[in-house]
């Protein structure tokens, strides 16, 4: 493995007594050794890093400043890590960050822009404590880009990151951000045995996690504790409000390698993989989708459930290119997954820890060894193992079962006078188009008598309603169909109900279904019959040649196939409405 040493940046100590510490912002290289020092008062404000500031010999910092800005590769927030002397060796420094808020550490570059050589500022720790308060968030948005062999930038031996921390970070904070724009980039960087703690213990929780990535990274001096965490290592991600981490167990000594890895939340079918695409390009390109039709499961996999995956980087720390390489040796993997009780179809002991074989472009069960989740409740872990010289990069919950579209939750169906109510729920749709809604008069053949839209893709509970109005006298029976975008369908079971309503039924119409003509036999003497589409609008009239009380027929031949309402204004005032479905 090749490792590049860093050129040779002089700094000269200008070692000035401050009381207060030298206050920001900062435009002329320092070395602070051994000092004590506290930015101005505190109250929401700005500190500006123009240059390099290394700290060193127990040097401790405490930033009273909202936000904590170092401008861009030129300049750098460093320490004994990136001291040519003893390069890469761990410090006992200290940063607290101490504002009682959101709190962010940044670069002055503007990402919003496309200029691809532009990269953020050089931040290490050794010691690091965000202490800004439970429940409140601490964004990491600055980036930082692969050092160009031979290139005219300066370089301090910073892995690309957001931040790099060389011994321990102490979450005493809620959620920690990083750019997801930027997977590799912008992420948290933990050196060879470097930590991390959490104000209530470990490991973390819902509450105080990492909503982005997170980078193991192996250093040459050993001073930094065993490469790859001693064979061991807790990745604490998740979303804004989810903990989904991930454990790593296996040798990673490989050294100048980083494995960077993220929850990402949504169907890895349609959710972008970004990490192969985090180029020097500015805003990053599109990423890749991981696709999970028939065609890209392999090893008894017949699903991978649509909630969303971890996204698995592991490269050479000089690849501008980002590109994805296989680990040297095997890694067993453990991660805590979702609540996927709503999810229809599968059962704990179905499920596979699924992984992106990019070698060969599909979906395999790395859960040979150790099948099935320990349940399917939030936080029930399932293991697999990634062998070595296998390009893994996404790891998803497969499924050796298929996820049903639609998972219904409770039907019901209520008298209301005459009409019959209908309301039913579901806690998870994919690719849901709609619902048929079928009646029957004997439980055995039914006809649809409504169709409703459905939401089409959703994890959370929907509920929907249907009112008959003119539903049969006695005992109907109900059901509601859902019909996929690609024609799959399943149903609820059926429910039944019984109707004493006191007005006698006057009219009645058949066939129904009809196709040709349609036959109305009413008690009444009808004026006029409407017949109406879905949205209400008459698409056909007629007036029966004799106004007095018997049979007449409509011919219904041109009209497209559908559900309509049969509309019929009587002599007395009253108004009769009938359903018809025209085949």
């Amino acid at each position: 493995m090749k490792y590049i040493l860093p050129l040779v940046i002089v700094l000269f100590s200008l070692d000035v007594a401050y009381s207060q510490g030298p206050p920001p912002p900062y435009n002329l290289p320092e070395i602070w050794n051994a000092k004590n020092y506290t930015e101005g008062a505190p109250g929401g404000g700005t500190t500006n890093v123009n240059t390099t500031i290394t700290r060193i010999n127990g040097t401790q910092y405490t930033h009273t400043n909202q936000r904590f800005i170092v401008s861009d590769q030129n300049t750098g927030w460093l320490t004994q890590f990136n001291d040519f002397s003893s390069f890469g060796q761990i410090g006992n420094n200290i940063d607290y960050f101490t504002y009682q808020g959101t709190n962010t550490i940044e670069t002055s570059i503007d990402l919003s822009g496309n200029a691809p050589t532009i990269t953020g500022g050089n931040i290490v720790f050794d010691e690091v404590f965000f202490n800004i308060g439970p429940g409140n968030t601490m964004n990491i948005s600055n980036i930082l880009r692969p050092y160009i062999t031979g290139g005219p930038d300066p370089y301090f031996g910073t892995p690309s990151g957001g931040i790099t921390v060389a011994k321990t970070l102490h979450f005493e904070n809620g959620i920690t951000t990083t750019n997801r724009n930027f997977p590799v980039r912008g992420a948290i960087v933990f050196v060879n045995s470097a930590s991390y703690t959490n104000t209530g213990g470990n490991p973390p929780s819902d509450a105080q996690h990492v909503d982005g990535y997170v980078t193991e990274y192996n250093h040459s001096n050993s001073s930094t504790g065993a490469a790859g965490h001693g064979g061991t290592f807790i990745y604490p991600v998740g979303n804004n409000t989810s903990l989904y981490q991930l454990q790593r167990s296996g040798t990673y000594s490989d050294l100048g390698y980083l494995l960077s890895v993220a929850w990402v939340d949504g169907d890895p079918n349609t959710t972008l993989d970004l990490t192969d695409e985090d180029v020097n390009t500015f805003p990053p390109d599109q990423g890749t989708l991981n696709l999970t039709d028939a065609n890209h499961l392999t090893g008894g996999l017949v699903s991978v459930v649509p909630v969303g995956f971890w996204d698995w980087h592991y490269q050479d720390e000089l690849d501008m290119d980002y590109m994805a390489l296989s680990m040297t040796n095997d890694q067993v993997i453990t991660v805590s997954i979702p609540d996927l009780q709503g999810y229809g179809g599968i059962t704990a002991a179905g499920l596979r820890l699924a992984g992106w074989d990019a070698g060969v472009g599909k979906w395999i069960d790395l859960s040979v060894l150790t099948p099935g989740a320990t349940g399917l409740t939030k936080g029930s872990t399932l293991t697999g193992k990634i062998e070595g010289g296998t390009i893994i990069t996404a790891l998803a919950i497969g499924s050796i079962s298929a996820v049903l579209p639609v998972t219904f939750g409770d039907f019901t169906v209520k008298a209301d006078g005459c009409k019959a109510k209908l309301q039913w729920k579901t806690s998870y749709e994919q690719n849901n188009s709609h619902f048929l809604v079928e009646h029957s008069t004997d439980g055995i053949h039914f006809s649809t008598i409504g169709q409703v839209s459905a939401t089409g893709n959703s994890t959370t509970t929907q509920t929907y309603n249907y009112t008959d109005n003119a539903p049969a006298l006695g005992v109907n029976y109900y059901r509601i169909t859902q019909v996929d975008f690609d024609g799959k369908n399943s149903s609820t079971q059926i429910v039944q109900i019984k109707l004493k309503c006191d007005a006698t039924p006057s009219v009645r119409i058949y066939p129904n279904p009809a196709s040709n003509r349609l036959y109305i036999q009413s008690g009444k003497t009808v004026m006029q019959a409407n017949i109406l589409n879905s949205g209400g609008q008459p698409v056909l009239k007629y007036v029966p040649s004799i106004n007095s009380s018997g049979t007449f027929d409509i011919n219904i031949q041109r009209l497209p196939a559908g559900i309509y309402l049969l509309q019929l204004f009587n002599k007395d005032g009253t108004t009769d409405v009938n359903k018809l479905l025209k085949k």
